[in-house]
């Protein structure tokens, strides 16, 4: 395969990106996989990027040019894409997303000849997802190919697996606490996506490399700032929302929907508006093992403000936000939650929208330091109510959050990101040569 060059005509250096999740698919671990091959990219590596075929969250490949195929190479915007596919299986509940991810990690392997005939000349290893066990398939990886590895733990395992203690969880903390003690020790740089991350690593891993806070960004310009009229006029052109939402104060979640992201929160809140005359509407737009549940709650409580959607494109994504006047996150109330920033946060931001998140710990921090909306905890219904009617009822409070979310945007832009990391990375590459 030809290699890419630079502007002036130089090779560029490659990198290898392994992420099962990458778009098309939704969710944020293609967003975060995107972002990262987004950042390589613009630091001029030229970025080839090992993931499955397109089919999270239900396991079903719909594009037809995947058919009768099992190995894809694909070209998609500034990257090379090697596709892998895995089995049919959804991505719902411990054991499926286990045997999915074992599934992908042993393709990896399986393909690895053959995926080095498209890649050649690798000078960085960056793995991704799945979580853990991509850190033994990039080191194996950067062996074979003598590259710079570099592992990103975007979500902490084990602690996060047994947050919602079984009574298997002492057995797991002690097998996966093992595990991630090897995995830290592997790659010649740790990467995380926040400070508190940074912190917990270090303190109770203390591997022998950087372990660099990285947060998963956005790319604005995927983002371009439409009008809540038009976005809402394109989504019901598409029948993606009843035009019973034209004039609506609209509140939308978009995410998983799972034990985990605690999307009752969301439900009770509509419950508690649901027939007050307040001209309010909730979009839940979204996948998981709860939607079932929370779809069970809206039918036998009746509440007709709760709109439940399924995932949609990405190319609407920006559409479904602009259309909102408020925005919101719930990340569980588990202390090893207080590390994260959901890619949600960095959506929401880019769009210069209102956020209320239900969270404590380094996203509470960053969205009450910049007045980017409210911060409430698990199962504080009634103040969550009262904010959501705060915001409908202070259009003024409103346009400052969006103001300070276009001052902070910058911050979080994946070109600042790419600048700062670049940076970082040139350090680290001298110390292992």
């Amino acid at each position: 395969m030809k290699r890419a060059t630079s502007k002036e005509g130089a090779l560029s250096p490659i990198a290898l990106l392994i992420s099962m999740y990458f778009p098309p698919e939704p969710g944020g671990g293609a967003t975060a996989a995107w972002n990262r091959a987004l950042i390589l990219h613009k630091i001029g590596y030229s970025v080839f990027v090992i993931s499955g075929f397109p089919s999270y969250p239900t396991g079903k490949v719909i594009d037809p040019m995947y058919k009768r195929k099992l190995f894809y190479v694909e070209k998609s915007e500034n990257f090379t894409l090697i596709r892998l596919r895995l089995l049919p299986l959804e991505s719902n509940g411990y054991l499926r997303r286990f045997v999915l991810f074992t599934n992908f990690i042993l393709l990896s392997l399986f393909w690895l000849p053959k995926i080095l005939t498209v890649v050649s000349r690798i000078k960085l290893v960056y793995a991704i997802a799945p979580i853990l066990f991509s850190s033994y398939l990039g080191y194996i990886y950067s062996k074979v190919t003598g590259s710079f590895f570099i592992y990103e733990a975007s979500d902490l395992w084990p602690e996060e697996l047994v947050a919602f203690k079984t009574k298997l969880s002492p057995v797991i903390f002690f097998i996966g606490k093992f595990l991630a003690k090897i995995s830290y020790s592997l790659p010649d740089m740790i990467v995380v996506t926040t400070k508190l991350a940074s912190q917990f690593v270090t303190n109770n891993y203390k591997p022998n490399v950087l372990v660099y806070d990285l947060p998963i960004g956005v790319e604005p310009s995927k983002y371009q700032i439409k009008s809540k009229e038009h976005a809402r006029k394109v989504l019901i052109e598409k029948k993606i929302i009843p035009h019973d939402l034209v004039s609506r104060f609209i509140v939308l979640y978009a995410g998983i929907i799972s034990k985990v992201t605690r999307v009752e929160n969301v439900v009770y809140a509509a419950n508690k508006l649901n027939g007050k005359g307040n001209n309010i509407s909730f979009l839940v737009v979204g996948e998981g093992e709860e939607k079932t549940r929370l779809e069970e709650i809206k039918h036998r409580d009746d509440i007709n403000n709760l709109f439940l959607l399924p995932f949609q494109n990405t190319n609407l994504v920006p559409y479904l936000i602009s259309a909102a006047d408020v925005c919101l996150i719930s990340l569980p109330p588990e202390p090893i939650y207080e590390v994260t920033v959901s890619t949600k946060f960095f959506d929401y931001l880019a769009c210069h929208k209102p956020q209320i998140a239900i969270c404590a710990g380094e996203l509470a921090d960053i969205i009450n330091s910049n007045n980017l909306g409210y911060t409430v905890r698990d199962g504080e219904i009634d103040k969550l109510v009262d904010m959501i009617l705060s915001l409908q009822n202070t259009p003024s409070l409103r346009e400052t959050m969006e103001q300070n979310s276009y001052k902070i945007l910058h911050q979080f832009s994946l070109d600042n990101l790419a600048v700062e990391f670049s940076s970082v990375l040139k350090k680290e590459f001298g110390k292992v040569k």
